[in-house]
């Protein structure tokens, strides 16, 4: 235990500001706009959020994050067409600044000299009182970051990951299909994969079937040679997996076969299997569970495709 003799004296303002400003954060450059700013600011101030956001105490929120890529927003209107369904499934007013998020983003990323980014926005209730009652919120918060993006390692394209089964429990109903603040199912997921000393793991429903990864979908390359993704009553709605399958389809490359009822077993058998999504694209899995899985020749067209679709 500390041995520490703790001031009485409230702080002043300028005390809390000389604190705050070398607070620890996340490393490389931040930008940040937010609904109380109005505007872009690299002050480590911006990224501050109140513990009395609802957003912050109860998870009560939607997000999304997306990529800049050689300085091109990737799927930028299907990332803003999912957060306003999200928002709207749990009844969260959009601000008025949300309908010119573009041109907000256009705004800030003149201020960011590399080619690549990561855009991760969050809409939270906003601040009010403490308890969980919505109605006490003053208004819905705007909140946008550009950072860095720390890409995969080249090998991981080449050699595969290792995924293993979850034992943390789906989402159930609409949890499943709204990416809301509300994430510690996939927090643990994440803490689950990395105890084990895999890259990810997968979840399953009561049922059986395959569900997805803690941020990431998953697709099968079937025994059959069909491209599959999970159903989506019990998954996110992947931006990235999306457009996947509609590239794939467009160039003919594969038959692909949407919300398929898939398990443990088509796994094991696939001819191969990817994780796919915004921060990885598409990447091969080359065991599950101890079980090999080939990575499939299809692998590599497959995120070349994505690739090119990036610009």
């Amino acid at each position: 235990m500390v041995n520490q003799r703790i001031q009485s004296d409230l702080l002043t303002e300028a005390d809390c500001l000389k604190r705050l400003q070398i607070r620890p954060r996340a490393p490389g450059r931040i930008l940040t706009y937010s609904t109380p700013l109005q505007g872009w600011t690299d002050s480590s101030f911006g990224s501050l959020i109140g513990l009395d956001d609802h957003g912050f105490h109860r998870g009560d929120g939607v997000f999304e994050a997306l990529r800049m890529v050689n300085r091109k927003l990737y799927l930028l209107n299907p990332h803003l067409e999912r957060m306003k369904l999200s928002a709207q499934r749990i009844g969260i007013e959009l601000p008025p600044e949300f309908a010119s998020l573009p041109l907000i983003l256009e705004a800030g990323l003149k201020n960011w000299t590399e080619p690549h980014a990561m855009v991760r926005l969050f809409l939270t209730r906003g601040p009010g009182g403490f308890s969980t009652n919505p109605r006490e919120c003053l208004g819905s918060q705007l909140y946008a970051l550009i950072m860095p993006f720390q890409p995969l390692a080249e090998e991981k394209f080449t050699h595969g990951v290792r995924i293993g089964r979850s034992q943390i429990q789906v989402k159930e109903g609409w949890m499943a299909i709204t990416k809301s603040l509300n994430y510690l199912p996939n927090v643990m997921m994440k803490k689950e994969a990395l105890d084990r000393g895999l890259d990810f793991t997968v979840s399953f429903d009561d049922s059986g079937a395959l569900a997805e990864s803690s941020t990431e979908n998953i697709v099968v390359l079937t025994r059959e040679g069909k491209l599959a993704h999970p159903r989506l009553s019990k998954i996110l709605r992947g931006c990235t997996m999306s457009r996947l399958f509609d590239l794939v389809e467009s160039a003919g490359l594969l038959p692909v076969h949407r919300e398929v009822r898939l398990t443990e077993e088509d796994l094991k058998s696939a001819r191969g299997l990817m994780m796919v999504g915004t921060t990885l694209d598409v990447l091969p899995v080359c065991q599950y569970e101890g079980h090999a899985i080939p990575i499939s020749p299809f692998a590599a067209p497959l995120l070349e495709l994505i690739r090119q679709d990036q610009g």
